[in-house]
C-alpha cells in the first residue's frame, strides 16, 4: 500500500507542476550515470546472445537437430518478438533490482539472498545460450558428443601395482578408474601419516635450545615451504631415479622388501574366503581389505584396554606409550597399503 499511497502523491505534484517528470529523469541520469551505462551494455549483450540462443530453436531452419523437435520450435516471427522484447524484459530487470538494493535498507542475510536473485536473473539469457549451444553441438558435431560409453570399452594395458583389485588387459576402464582412486586414496593416507610424524619432530626441532638443531629445522621448513610443489616432483624423480637400480636389477631386503626406481613392492596378506568349493576370485581381495583393516586396530584395541585396566595412565610416559602405540599402527597399515 505504501507504494500506491507514494504513486498517489507523486502523481499529485506532477498535476501541479507538469515539468517535474522532466528534472527528476534528469537528475536520475546524472545521479546515476554509470548504472545506466553497465544496462545498455548488458542489454546489448543480451540482444547478442539472446538472438543466437532463439536462433537454435528456429524450426526445420540450418540443420537444427531433431532434438528441440519435441521440445519447442520458433517460427520467424516469434523470434522476432522474442528477440526484441526478450532483452529488454531482462535489462528492466536487472536496472529494477539494483536499484532496489542501491536504495533500500535491509540486514545483511536479506541482502545476500536479494543479490543472489538479482545474479541468477541477469546471468540467463548466458546461461541458456551455452546450454543451447552444447546441446547443438552435441546434435551436430561429433567432436562435441558427451559420453561415458568408451569407459566401458577394453584399455589394453595392465597396472603394475593395482591392489586392491587385480587387472586384466580384458578389464573396462572403469576397474582402472577404480585403481586410480584407490591408488590416490593410498597416497593421500600414507602422505598423512609421514607428514604428521615429520611435522611433528621438525616442529618441536624448531622450538629446541640447541642452536644447530633449530636452524636445521628452519632450514628444512623454509626449503619445502618455499619450493613448489612441482620442482620437488621433479627433483626427487631425478635424484631417485639416478640412486635406485632399474627394475631387472632391485635390491632386495630380507627377502621380502624389492625396491627398484619404478616400485616398491612389500608382502601383502591374501586370505581365502570360499563358500563351499566355489571360486575365491570374487571375494578375495575384499575380505582381505576388511582383515587388514580390523586386525591391526582389534589388537591395539585389545592392548590400550590391557593398559587401561588400573586406569588411564596420563603421565608422560603414559602418553608416549600410547602415541608409540597409534604410530606403530598407522605405520603398520601404511606398509600393508
Amino acid at each position: 500500500m505504501s507504494y500506491i499511497v507514494r504513486f498517489r502523491d507523486y502523481v499529485t505534484e506532477v498535476r501541479k507542476q507538469p515539468d517535474k517528470p522532466l528534472f527528476d529523469i534528469r537528475d536520475f541520469l546524472f545521479n546515476n550515470w554509470l548504472l545506466v551505462i553497465c544496462i545498455y551494455l548488458y542489454y546489448r549483450l543480451c540482444v547478442n546472445f539472446l538472438g543466437q540462443a532463439l536462433l537454435l530453436l528456429q524450426d526445420g531452419a540450418n540443420g537444427v537437430p531433431q532434438f528441440y523437435d519435441w521440445i519447442i520450435a520458433l517460427t520467424d516471427p516469434a523470434i522476432d518478438i522474442l528477440s526484441f522484447w526478450l532483452p529488454i524484459l531482462f535489462s528492466l530487470l536487472v536496472f529494477g533490482g539494483i536499484y532496489y538494493l542501491k536504495s533500500g535498507s535491509f540486514n545483511p542475510k536479506v541482502s545476500d539472498r536479494n543479490a543472489q536473485y538479482l545474479s541468477v536473473v541477469a546471468l540467463t539469457p548466458f546461461v541458456l545460450y551455452f546450454a543451447l549451444q552444447l546441446v547443438y553441438l552435441n546434435q551436430t558435431d561429433k567432436s562435441w558428443y558427451f559420453s561415458l560409453e568408451y569407459m566401458d570399452e577394453n584399455t589394453g594395458f595392465q597396472l603394475s601395482n593395482d591392489w586392491p583389485w587385480e587387472t586384466e588387459l580384458e578389464d573396462s576402464r572403469w576397474k582402472f578408474y577404480a585403481v586410480g582412486i584407490s591408488n590416490a586414496v593410498r597416497v593421500v593416507l600414507i602422505s598423512i601419516l609421514f607428514c604428521t610424524i615429520i611435522g611433528t619432530f621438525v616442529g618441536v626441532a624448531r622450538l629446541s635450545n640447541n642452536l644447530l638443531l633449530s636452524k636445521l629445522a628452519e632450514a628444512y621448513v623454509e626449503f619445502f615451504r618455499n619450493m613448489p610443489l612441482v620442482v620437488q616432483l621433479f627433483f626427487w624423480l631425478m635424484i631417485l631415479g639416478d640412486i635406485l637400480p632399474r627394475f631387472n636389477e632391485m635390491w632386495v631386503l630380507w627377502d621380502w622388501i624389492f625396491i627398484s626406481n619404478r616400485t616398491i613392492m612389500f608382502p601383502r596378506i591374501i586370505v581365502d574366503f570360499c563358500f563351499f568349493g566355489s571360486s575365491c576370485d570374487p571375494f578375495r581381495n575384499l575380505f582381505s581389505l576388511i582383515i587388514v583393516f580390523i586386525i591391526p586396530f582389534v589388537v591395539l584395541h585389545v592392548i590400550t584396554r590391557r593398559l587401561d585396566r588400573d586406569g588411564v595412565d596420563d603421565s608422560d610416559e603414559g602418553l608416549r606409550r600410547r602415541m608409540a602405540l597409534w604410530i606403530g599402527t598407522l605405520l603398520l597399515l601404511s606398509l600393508l597399503l
